[in-house]
């Protein structure tokens, strides 16, 4: 390590003595161990998705022999060919979606790197060698926001894989957000809502790529996206989103 690290180290840890860093779930004093903002009892309440999933979407599902498919999948196929999702939405799961989503925890992107590390290491086989690409969000609610949660999942990935972000491929219009809508009405709503941009242009078309968002609860988000990426000739689409609905 050089000196500007250790200089850096220090700083950190003496930042660390005189404000210790606080749990943003619980509150509560964080380990200081691999983890910057959450603890240790909050971390093991997290509800990773661990028996048989859908291998298309990633919907948890019951026992089954070879390869499951969810009925949603089966009746209307999307246009990505497979989707994994780390843990449910709910309980201490949601907790970190809502924090990252709307209480300006971006700083949330080392320790989502070193949580998916940790635990579900199939995420970075997932996203090796691809292009993770986040959903967008549009310009004026990144302003308001500060960031777009989807891109701080996608660089805490980048960090642990092989894949590289490319942050603008995809641009949202300005729509009405999908959170208080019903599943009919979210696929009405996102109909039409991205487009490809001109950073896409310089992506290989037969590059696998790898759609990241914070969480799918009925999948219109994603289908929109990978819809419009496949119009545009990506035919080597998949998706990966922190949370399952």
């Amino acid at each position: 390590m050089n000196f500007l690290g250790k200089a850096k180290n220090i700083l950190r840890r003496t930042i660390d003595c005189i404000f210790p860093r606080c749990c943003v779930i619980c509150n509560g004093k964080s380990d200081l161990g691999e983890y910057c903002n959450l603890c240790s009892s909050c971390i093991a309440k997290i509800p990773w998705i661990r028996g048989p999933r859908c291998s298309i979407c990633s919907r948890p599902m019951g026992d089954g022999d070879g390869e499951l498919i969810c009925a949603g999948c089966k009746a209307n196929a999307p246009h990505f060919r497979s989707g994994i999702s780390c843990w449910l939405h709910t309980g201490t799961g949601r907790d970190i979606i809502l924090a990252l989503k709307y209480r300006n925890a971006d700083f949330l992107k080392k320790d989502i790197g070193v949580l998916l590390k940790n635990n579900n290491p199939e995420i970075c086989e997932f996203a090796s060698d691809s292009s993770l690409v986040p959903v967008p969000i549009h310009y004026f609610r990144r302003v308001k926001r500060g960031y777009n949660q989807a891109e701080v999942i996608a660089q805490a990935i980048a960090k642990i894989s092989s894949g590289s972000v490319v942050v603008n491929a995809l641009k949202s219009k300005n729509k009405k957000s999908q959170t208080k809508l019903k599943s009919g009405e979210r696929l009405l709503n996102v109909k039409n809502m991205f487009e490809c941009s001109a950073e896409s242009d310089g992506m290989a078309k037969s590059r696998r790529v790898v759609l990241v968002d914070d969480v799918s609860t009925t999948g219109a988000t994603v289908r929109e996206c990978c819809r419009v990426l496949y119009g545009a000739g990506f035919e080597n689409l998949h998706v990966l989103t922190l949370a399952r609905g």
